[in-house]
């Protein structure tokens, strides 16, 4: 018999692992597509039925709608990546342990793919819906938006990674993430920018790392937005220190994951 090696293995776990992510989000039943983009839906319903609202909202030469639907996918593919990591070394996911093929690690990263395909798709539909009704969809800086996006899914990955291993040994972690989910929604500049913000607010909104992603992302999109608040050196220290942290902590209690 010959045998594989380490890398072929790996990715053999990592795509099987995707097609059991897509059969439990999926499943068989056609109207398990529909739940798969519920929320994408959702937002679409939502911005049609504030439109009178938004317009009181109006920046000259930006389109609201379009402003809040980058924005609020961003968050969400965020917030998703998060919480979806964070589960993986728990509930069903610990039976697949007895593979000796099949490392905890593995499901990490096959959530983290499966959730950014999903996620890819999503933004498909509303950009396919915000052509057909004629939105403004042009791009300021292609290049810089693509950055935006690559750098808020390492960003995501590395809270994700550090999630899943503090998650599975404190369960108040677990319960403390996601109690902040909702004022970060809040509080992450996804339903505005930091510039029409008071200069008091300013200062304390800039703690928040996710706010500078979503400057860079709406700042890079938008012709009439600028990225003038993002900080760089923060986003990195907030990217780097937490995927390598979150990477060492799982190297050391691999074993300990497996057998809890």
């Amino acid at each position: 018999m010959t045998k594989r090696k380490p890398f072929t293995i790996f990715k053999s776990s990592i795509f099987a692992l995707f097609l059991i992510e897509m059969y439990d989000s999926v499943g068989i039943k056609k109207s398990g597509y529909f739940w798969l983009f519920f929320d994408v839906l959702f937002i679409v319903f939502i911005f049609a039925g504030v439109r009178g609202f938004l317009r009181g909202l109006h920046i000259p030469g930006l389109d609201s709608i379009v402003f809040l639907a980058i924005n609020v996918s961003a968050f969400f593919y965020f917030r998703t990546t998060v919480q979806m990591l964070m589960s993986s070394f728990g509930g069903a996911s610990k039976k697949l342990f007895d593979y000796r093929q099949i490392k905890p690690i593995d499901i990490v990263i096959s959530k983290f793919i499966f959730n950014t395909f999903i996620r890819i798709l999503a933004v498909f539909i509303l950009l396919f819906i915000g052509w057909y009704f004629e939105f403004d969809l042009s791009i300021k800086d292609f290049n810089m938006v693509m950055l935006a996006v690559l750098w808020l899914a390492v960003f995501s990955f590395g809270i994700g990674m550090l999630s899943a291993v503090l998650g599975n040994f404190f369960e108040a972690y677990k319960k403390i993430l996601g109690f902040m989910m909702l004022p970060l929604l809040f509080t992450s500049a996804v339903f505005y920018t930091v510039d029409s913000l008071p200069a008091e607010f300013r200062v304390y909104i800039l703690y928040n790392p996710v706010v500078h992603f979503m400057e860079l992302l709406h700042g890079s999109y938008f012709h009439v937005l600028d990225t003038k608040y993002v900080d760089y050196i923060y986003m990195t220290y907030w990217t780097v220190i937490p995927l390598f942290l979150g990477l060492y902590l799982y190297a050391k209690s691999e074993e300990n994951i497996i057998a809890s």
